[in-house]
């Protein structure tokens, strides 16, 4: 089957066309996917770059692509809550970015009828993080004020949504291009980081703060606006020994996978949101299923982009 991969770390263009030979049998508890769309990560191009080499050194050639939607084709001997033809979401580690998935069941759930392709590939990622963030490691709860740093990104825009659900005040940061955006979503107040500093804007007033940025660029900022006794959650990397001094008696987590956490339970909640209109994914750009589209949707991952998620569309239903 078509795949696109890599065979070393290196910029967008290191990616090629790649001739992957399909899983033969399935496991007990596994279903082969036939994919129709496909979710681009941030954390993707992370990897492709090489900046976790040391950390998650990758086995080439490598498929990435944790973020898809598509059709059942084949389950396996044990599985007995989907069938064949059912449209699903899938959120796996690597090997979106081809014609199909072997996924396990535990990683899967039913495609709502009333979202599009693109939402159902663009939600799988985004949408388990925020999810956990703020009921596992953010132990959020109604009527505490939360900061979202980079708002209008895919983690950001979920974030926002689900956190005015939870009876959360929301401050938000992102460009001042994206402000009436994040406002729609819900934000309660915004702060612009290219007209001025959130942090000082929101100085001790979250008593829980996501950095949800790319690479994790926004710690400095997020710490000036927790309360001292805050919690603070990061995408990829915690605040400094040094920047955690200035308040030092908050309490700082790192995004990471637990046993506990289970992707089925959030994207059933997720989807369920979406079938009920109150959860929306915004879809920058959609691609297609060509290498100069996977090279070009990477090359944006690296620039600042609009509000959204990009999505590469496979087959069109």
């Amino acid at each position: 089957m078509k795949a696109f991969g890599f065979n070393q770390y290196g910029d967008a263009n290191v990616f090629e066309e790649l001739q992957i030979e399909p899983v033969a049998e399935l496991k007990s508890k596994q279903v082969r996917v036939s994919i129709e769309a496909i979710g681009i990560n941030p954390f993707e191009a992370i990897l492709r770059a090489g900046y976790m080499k040391d950390s998650m050194p990758l086995p080439f050639p490598i498929v990435p692509g944790g973020d898809v939607t598509g059709i059942i084709t084949e389950i396996g001997d044990k599985v007995d809550n989907f069938s064949v033809g059912d449209a699903v979401v899938v959120h796996k580690g690597f090997g979106g970015y081809a014609e199909e998935l072997i996924a396990f069941t535990s990683h899967i759930a039913i495609r709502p009828d009333n979202i599009t392709l693109a939402e159902a590939a663009g939600l799988p990622t985004p949408g388990i993080a925020a999810y956990n963030i703020l009921t596992f490691f953010a132990k959020a709860r109604a009527g505490e004020t939360i900061f979202i740093e980079g708002a209008s990104g895919s983690v950001g825009m979920v974030l926002v949504q689900l956190a005015k659900l939870m009876e959360l005040t929301v401050l938000a940061s992102g460009s001042s291009a994206n402000e009436d955006y994040v406002r729609q979503l819900g934000a309660d107040q915004y702060s612009a980081y290219d007209k001025e500093n959130p942090g000082e804007t929101f100085k001790d007033m979250a008593d829980i703060v996501v950095d949800a940025t790319l690479g994790g660029r926004a710690s400095e900022v997020g710490v000036k606006a927790l309360k001292p006794n805050g919690r603070m959650v990061s995408l990829i990397n915690v605040p400094t020994e040094d920047m955690q001094k200035e308040k030092p008696l908050a309490d700082y987590y790192q995004v990471e996978s637990v046993k506990e956490l289970k992707d089925n339970d959030a994207l059933k909640f997720l989807t369920d949101l979406m079938m009920q209109d109150e959860l929306e994914i915004k879809i920058a750009k959609k691609y297609k299923f060509t290498l100069t589209d996977i090279i070009e949707s990477h090359k944006q991952l690296d620039l600042p982009r609009t509000a959204g998620k990009m999505v590469v569309i496979v087959k069109e239903n």
